[in-house]
């Protein structure tokens, strides 16, 4: 039961998202993907300033052609940018969605894809995350989980 009010917690913090379709198990019986959803009182939560912190990682070949197209229609709608094309694929993106409302309390959105289609294991990666965490912090926090 809580893990369903969870799901719906961080649903709800990417609906009107093209990547919420990413979300929710959807592709779990695949052993190449990796899901994680995290919201609620959570330390890494808390410790980052984030109300909802989600996670999609998958094969590149299988899943760039349905997670690429989702990140730049989610992208187009960005109040900032960072993105790079490498072979005219969308290789990273960093974006600053627009800022919602939850529970009274406004929350910053951010999107994050990763296209490592020339590591050993090419995958595809996207990492969504709310909460009052500033646009610097957002940055840093991206930076520090590239780094593992």
């Amino acid at each position: 039961m809580a893990a369903l009010l969870a799901l719906r917690l961080c649903a709800a913090a990417q609906s009107g998202l093209e990547i919420s379709r990413l979300f929710g198990g959807k592709y779990s019986s695949d052993p190449t993907v990796t899901e994680t959803m995290m919201s609620g009182d959570q330390n890494f939560l808390r410790s980052h300033k984030l109300s909802t912190f989600a996670t999609f990682k998958g094969n590149a070949e299988k899943y760039e052609p349905i997670v690429q197209p989702l990140v730049v229609a989610d992208g187009s709608h960005a109040t900032a940018r960072n993105v790079r094309y490498r072979d005219g694929k969308l290789h990273y993106a960093f974006f600053v969605l627009p800022q919602i409302n939850s529970d009274g309390k406004k929350l910053n959105r951010y999107l994050y894809y990763l296209n490592n289609d020339r590591a050993k294991k090419p995958t595809v990666m996207v990492i969504y995350f709310d909460g009052p965490i500033s646009n610097t912090k957002a940055e840093a926090l991206i930076k520090s989980i590239a780094k593992q």
